[in-house]
């Protein structure tokens, strides 16, 4: 009894709250709310005690919950319009607060339902006094105020969200900007780009602290007016405050010129400055409160000044205080340079990394196809600003084709193949170095693949050849619409990819040669007959499984012996090629052809039943007797018998079955088609009973 019970109370709890709802939509539409009596409303609280318990002792608030209470409180709103005066009550407009209530505080996907809810019961309310169609203007009315209203409050509720995100990035970006000016000023990285933003804030923020720092042990033990920490611009032409202890507010941010006052004095010599009546801090704004000076560079091992730690006061500086100073300026260098010397191998570590996942990326890949995506993609990993980038590679014949391509441009660029010719990705594949050597900006003219394609746009551009030993087997073309993409070490990156690239691609092409060769047919290009094997091994175990039909042509040319002995060897090859191709040529994208053995070719058919093996049969048929193929003796022509087998029991049996139906086709004149499983086309019984054997 105890699981049934279980059952029930669960049932109770998921049902009462939908059937209470469900009888107090009835009573508001009958009018009851209107009526005096009590027991509508005691309904209406009991299902509103039963909702906040619920919300109350739940863990979770799920849809369903939600959509409940948002039924329940838009009975409730009309409840109260019914009692105070029904279409015309003066709290109408709760229900259109209630309405952008819905789209304020649900999804979307909830709160059109229960505007919709609120506007049937709406109309109900209507339909109950029987007002329509008599007032549907008013009630059209209603309907457009509370759309308006919620849809005013969701677009307020939009904006002021997209106003947030907006203000919210615009924080975050200046905080970068700030984080990679301090960087440049503290001489973390060499540009502007950081390869990365979290590794850059948190070296800044690092800097900064023992700035902070440095500054509170100055302040205890010189009792200055101002002690502050200046750096200089990355062009040494000015310096700002980066950190300050001051009494004064008056202290100037900069920029201030490098070479001026007291504070340039130290910039511009590299030595200690202590005076006892200054005349000129410039770094005050306005006339300086105090006269007494001291400053110290901050320099780095290698000489290099990079900024000035500076103290005033009324009283005069002693010697013991300036080499205080001195002590910690040298300390905040040692800091500057320690966390330079940490991103510069965060990077190194980086870069190895990036590399090393390039290369185990590379070696994944089996054909050129692959091999050239997968450049392209490790490239646009190693510099995310690329707008353009593709591969080339020269083929026989000193011809270059687009093997891959991403970007701007890419569906004119794709499978394009152009001669050699002045543009930069014949020169990079001339000269094995990379172009162009200046900005693009201080060329006249730049043709990238050849004079009839263009890609427009451009400001950053870099074409690497891919180098294979001493031969050049492509360029890896890389651009981008910004004319800082491409950075010293971004081109470093990619240069390296370049080298591992050409490696690749040279492997995979030989490996598909190699593929090519063993299963391919030296002569003239289809399948050999291991492939055959194989291929109908496979096909056969398919069309078993889903009892699917499977037909297998074998076709011989008839009198080949007689094209050898008169014409000569050489034109019977010609024969031979020229046959495959049109047997090739007819058969459809899922058909195999194959060379099955001399003048034999195979062609194995998939989802192919007796009667349309024997169509496509004649049809290739009567396009062989039409071809001419062309020799050093002249055009031949020639005609071939083929024999038809469908849905045997093994691969051999299938084959068995078609050598006698080719026999049959031979033996009935040659030039005509013979299926061996007679049954399937409904013309007889098959021929298992013929002598194996082929005429020429």
């Amino acid at each position: 009894m105890a699981p049934r019970e279980h059952i029930g109370r669960r049932w109770w709890q998921l049902g009462s709250l939908p059937l209470a709802l469900a009888a107090l939509c009835v009573l508001l539409v009958c009018g009851a709310f209107a009526s005096g009596l009590l027991w509508p409303w005691l309904v209406l609280g009991a299902a509103a005690v039963g909702s906040v318990a619920r919300w109350g002792l739940s863990g979770t608030c799920l849809a369903r919950h939600a959509a409940e209470n948002g039924l329940l409180c838009a009975v409730a709103a009309l409840a109260l319009t019914q009692l105070t005066g029904g279409l015309s009550s003066p709290l109408y407009p709760l229900v259109y607060l209630l309405g952008a209530g819905f789209v304020l505080a649900l999804p979307l996907t909830l709160a059109l339902p229960l505007l919709g809810a609120l506007l049937g019961l709406d109309a109900g309310l209507f339909l109950a006094l029987r007002a329509l169609p008599e007032q549907w203007p008013l009630l059209l009315a209603h309907a457009s105020f509370t759309a308006l209203f919620a849809s005013l409050y969701h677009a307020l509720l939009g904006a002021r969200l997209l106003a947030a995100r907006q203000a919210e990035g615009v924080a975050v970006r200046r905080r970068i900007e700030e984080a990679e000016r301090s960087a440049r000023e503290l001489r973390l990285v060499a540009t502007a780009d950081a390869d990365g933003e979290r590794h850059l804030l948190a070296g800044v923020a690092e800097v900064e602290e023992i700035l902070r720092g440095a500054l509170a042990v100055a302040e205890a033990a010189l009792r200055p007016h101002a002690v502050a920490v200046f750096l200089l611009s990355p062009d040494g032409e000015s310096a700002s405050l980066r950190e300050c202890a001051s009494e004064s507010d008056q202290l100037f941010r900069g920029p201030l010129p490098a070479r001026e006052g007291a504070l340039g004095a130290v910039l511009s010599s590299g030595l200690a400055v202590r005076l006892d009546a200054a005349r000129s801090l410039n770094y005050y704004q306005g006339r300086a409160p105090v006269t007494a000076f001291c400053g110290v560079p901050l320099e780095e091992r290698s000489g290099s000044v990079i900024g000035a730690l500076v103290a005033d006061r009324a009283a005069p500086f002693t010697e013991d205080e300036e080499r205080v100073l001195s002590a910690l300026a040298a300390e905040v260098t040692r800091a500057v340079e320690a966390e330079r010397l940490l991103g510069a191998v965060r990077r190194e570590k980086e870069e190895k990394s990036r590399f090393f996942r390039a290369l185990e990326e590379l070696n994944r890949t089996s054909t050129v196809a692959q091999a050239a995506g997968s450049v392209i993609e490790q490239a646009r990993r190693m510099c995310p600003a690329l707008d353009l980038c593709a591969v080339t590679l020269v083929e026989d014949g000193g011809r270059h084709r687009v093997q891959a391509v991403e970007g701007d441009a890419s569906g004119v660029l794709r499978d394009l193949t152009f001669a050699d010719n002045a543009g930069l990705v014949s020169n990079v594949v001339k000269l094995g170095v990379p172009l162009p050597g200046r900005a693009l900006g201080a060329m006249d003219r730049v043709v990238i693949f050849d004079n009839g394609t263009v890609v427009r746009g451009l400001q950053a551009l870099k074409i690497f050849p891919l180098r294979a030993g001493e031969s050049i087997v492509g360029t890896l073309v890389c651009a981008s619409r910004k004319a800082d993409a491409l950075t010293e070490n971004s081109q470093r990156e990619l240069a390296m990819l370049a080298l591992q690239a050409a490696e690749s691609l040279v492997r995979t092409r030989l490996y598909q040669q190699a593929e090519r060769l063993a299963t391919t047919d030296g002569l003239t290009g289809l399948l050999n007959r291991r492939s055959f094997n194989v291929q109908l091994e496979a096909r056969l175990r398919e069309a078993q499984r889903y009892q699917r039909p499977l037909s297998l042509l074998l076709l011989d040319i008839d009198h080949f012996k007689k094209v050898n002995d008169t014409h000569g060897h050489p034109a019977g090859d010609a024969v031979l090629r020229g046959v495959a191709r049109v047997a090739q040529k007819a058969a459809r994208e899922t058909d195999q052809v194959a060379r099955y053995g001399g003048e034999e070719m195979a062609v194995i058919l998939p989802e192919t039943d007796g009667k349309g093996a024997l169509a496509i049969a004649e049809r290739l048929r009567k396009a062989i007797e039409a071809t001419p193929h062309a020799t050093e003796r002249g055009s031949l022509r020639v005609t071939v018998s083929i024999g038809i087998s469908t849905s045997a029991q093994s691969a051999e049996e299938l084959i068995e079955l078609a050598d006698r139906a080719l026999y049959r086709a031979k033996q009935g004149g040659r030039n005509r088609v013979e299926a061996a499983n007679r049954a399937s086309l409904r013309v007889g019984a098959d021929l298992r009973s013929l002598l194996p054997g082929s005429p020429g």
